[in-house]
């Protein structure tokens, strides 16, 4: 215990009037064994105080001590949490003591943990979680986040799992008081097969020309679809850049791969080209 927490002990001691007899033990309760989540939150602790025959005392005189008022304040047995961290609350009345631990955890970071949110079959589900950290960057595991979404005819969040109900675009809300945090989420139709891209040969002239690459998506029917969200790779950016429509540029000399890609379904199409250097 340090010395300064001692001393406020030993001082409370000398300050208890003499009016009332004080009681032989004491012993403190919290109304709950949980950390204090929010700046502001208070609980009201208990204390339970005996003479030396085991009788309760009533309204004992209390004088009530934070070993960490930054983190807790203390005033009659009302606990205010103020900043994570720890602290020991106590009590004394004559030459009874009691203490109690409380732990303050506040959040103050939401993070989404989720794979695969921006192409979701609509029918499929996939694992999603939240993580919640406080300010000291220690996890809180006793603080369930609240789920919401945008649009639930297309996504919502059931038992831990992001759901795709219907081809659109919603957004996904985490909420833990006073943070929030969003996720973006494509839905797609269930039935989509493949990509295509053309052309599948681009040849440039020189460095800086641009063309343009278009990709389509078709069903397990061969049947165009649209709105399948579409990722554009380059294997190799010093040769050729790709922008998110699919617009290709020339960069410098040599061979790179163009990739279309939809989702996780490895339905990718390759685009070889050639960037040629400008004749002098």
């Amino acid at each position: 215990m340090p010395t300064s927490f001692r001393s406020l002990l030993v001082l409370s001691v000398l300050v208890l009037g003499a009016c009332r007899s004080a009681p032989a033990t004491l012993s403190l309760e919290m109304p709950e064994n949980r950390p204090l989540h929010a700046q502001g939150e208070s609980m009201v602790l208990q204390a339970k105080a005996l003479d030396a025959k085991g009788e309760p005392v009533e309204n004992p005189k209390l004088r009530w001590v934070s070993s960490a008022p930054e983190v807790a304040t203390v005033e009659d047995g009302v606990v205010v949490a103020r900043r994570s961290g720890r602290a020991t609350i106590a009590a004394a009345s004559g030459k009874a003591r009691a203490s109690v631990e409380v732990q303050v955890s506040i959040p103050s970071q939401v993070d989404i943990r989720v794979d695969g949110a921006d192409f979701l079959l609509a029918g499929n589900s996939i694992a999603i979680s939240a993580t919640v950290k406080n300010e000291l960057g220690k996890p809180l595991v006793d603080v369930p986040p609240q789920w919401s979404s945008s649009d639930e005819s297309v996504a919502r969040v059931e038992n831990g799992r992001l759901v795709g109900v219907a081809p659109g675009r919603a957004t996904i809300t985490a909420t833990v008081p006073p943070l929030s945090r969003n996720l973006q989420v494509q839905v797609v139709r269930s039935d989509f097969a493949r990509v295509e891209v053309d052309p599948t040969h681009l040849v440039f002239a020189k460095v800086g020309q641009m063309l343009q690459l278009r990709a389509k998506t078709f069903n397990n029917r061969g049947v165009v679809i649209n709105e399948v969200p579409i990722t554009w790779f380059s294997s190799d950016w010093s040769v050729a850049t790709v922008s998110s429509t699919g617009q290709v540029t020339a960069v410098g000399p040599g061979r790179t791969v163009v990739t279309a890609t939809a989702g996780r379904r490895k339905a990718a199409a390759e685009v070889v080209f050639e960037v040629k250097t400008a004749n002098r």
